[in-house]
């Protein structure tokens, strides 16, 4: 096995371009999951014979999967190090690509899903954790806003390769064509992602001692509030991917193609305040201002787009407008947030990457359920922008009277 790690606290390992890369990449299986059938799910909703809010409802089931395979994770990364459990992950991601595939069924899609974001949930926790090992907080708010910016182009490239992918071989190859990407993720990491957990620095996996650390991170108020914040705000995002496709083909009339590449320009304005975060940062701004910044740029957004609605002003363009500068803004706050969970957890960072995972794409899953079950319609994503941009603002806040 690959190893770098020379004791607990060590921060040997310099993350160059190539590991940031990499690390984007296994990050990105989960939002290429995503992303990449957003074009399909009409027609799966056709081929299967169910309501839109059924097919919703895969999405769902996606992040359910996520939040519980972080937890499964956690423990893991922190006895075994970060490299094999992450293998194992993405193997299981190609495994469920592949049944997606195959699925006869909404049923089974919904199952392969699963299976599918047990394996994504790897790409998530590890790269985090493998960053809080070699990184301090700064370094890390920086490489966590690159990561961000890399990670970003899956969500610009995605619709309009699942777009493409369903015009030549129906919504089946998107799945298929996911299952391809996750094997050369795995070529990659088994020949260039060393070990970054350091033997010393590795816990036993009995029962007792896991319980305690679940226990201590739920008891860190600082580490709960920055990590509730993070799932308003991963909440608010996942309501606009599962609504979007809903709102522009249904209500706007876009074509797949036409909404592939609004859904991409979307992505582009988060890949511009990741870029804004970064020259703040070089600037010697704190992350703590840069985060209220964008906080509040995305919940004053969401407010804007929700008076235009009842007003009858949200044309297409109006609505566009809005919605970009409020995906925009949370260029301005993912990697700053991630760095403030993070320096707040302690030394076990895989139990606490995977307490952060699981809670906050369990809340965005009851959110994107709930968004589901909506009346379908411009009117309800504003609403949730706007909840969500506020809850995470006051958590954040908390946090920091806390810290």
């Amino acid at each position: 096995m690959k190893t770098v790690a020379a004791g607990a606290g060590a921060r040997p390992l310099s993350l160059g371009t190539s590991m940031i890369l990499l690390l984007a990449l296994l990050t990105a299986l989960d939002a290429m999951a995503i992303d990449m059938y957003l074009p399909g799910m009409p027609a799966i909703a056709e081929d299967f014979g169910v309501s839109a809010g059924k097919a919703q409802q895969t999405l769902s089931v996606f992040l359910i999967g996520l939040a519980i395979g972080q937890g499964l994770y956690g423990p893991l990364l922190d006895r075994y190090g970060r490299r094999l459990p992450l293998l194992v992950g993405v193997l299981v991601f190609a495994l469920g690509s592949a049944l997606a595939a195959l699925a006869p069924s909404i049923e089974w899609l919904m199952a392969a899903r699963f299976l599918q974001a047990l394996g994504a949930a790897a790409g998530l926790v590890a790269p985090r954790a493998v960053v809080a090992d070699c990184c301090t907080t700064l370094e890390a708010a920086r490489i966590f806003s690159l990561l961000m910016q890399v990670m970003m182009i899956a969500p610009i490239m995605a619709p309009l390769l699942g777009s493409q992918l369903l015009v030549l071989g129906g919504w089946r190859a998107i799945f298929w064509a996911l299952a391809g990407l996750s094997v050369l993720g795995l070529i990659w990491t088994w020949r260039a992602l060393p070990e970054t957990l350091a033997p010393s620095a590795q816990v036993a996996l009995r029962p007792g001692p896991l319980f305690r650390t679940w226990l201590q991170q739920l008891g860190n108020r600082v580490f709960m509030a920055y990590v509730l914040a993070g799932g308003f705000v991963l909440s608010s995002l996942f309501a606009y991917i599962s609504g979007a496709a809903f709102i522009f083909s249904g209500h706007f009339s876009l074509t797949p193609a036409q909404f592939s590449y609004l859904f991409a320009a979307n992505s582009l304005s988060l890949v511009a305040g990741g870029q804004i975060c970064n020259v703040l940062l070089r600037r010697g701004i704190r992350e703590q201002r840069i985060l209220y910044l964008g906080l509040a740029v995305h919940t004053m957004a969401g407010l804007a787009l929700w008076g235009a609605v009842q007003t009858g002003a949200a044309t297409l363009g109006v609505y566009i407008a809005f919605i970009a500068l409020a995906i925009g803004a949370l260029g301005l706050v993912f990697g700053n947030l991630t760095a403030l969970t993070m320096a707040s957890a302690g030394p076990q960072a895989g139990m606490a990457s995977a307490l952060m995972g699981m809670v906050q794409y369990l809340m965005s899953a009851l959110v994107g359920y709930g968004l589901s079950m909506a009346p379908s319609g411009p009117a309800a994503l504003p609403v949730v922008i706007v909840l969500c941009g506020a809850l995470a603002f006051a958590l954040c806040l908390r946090g920091r009277r806390q810290g």
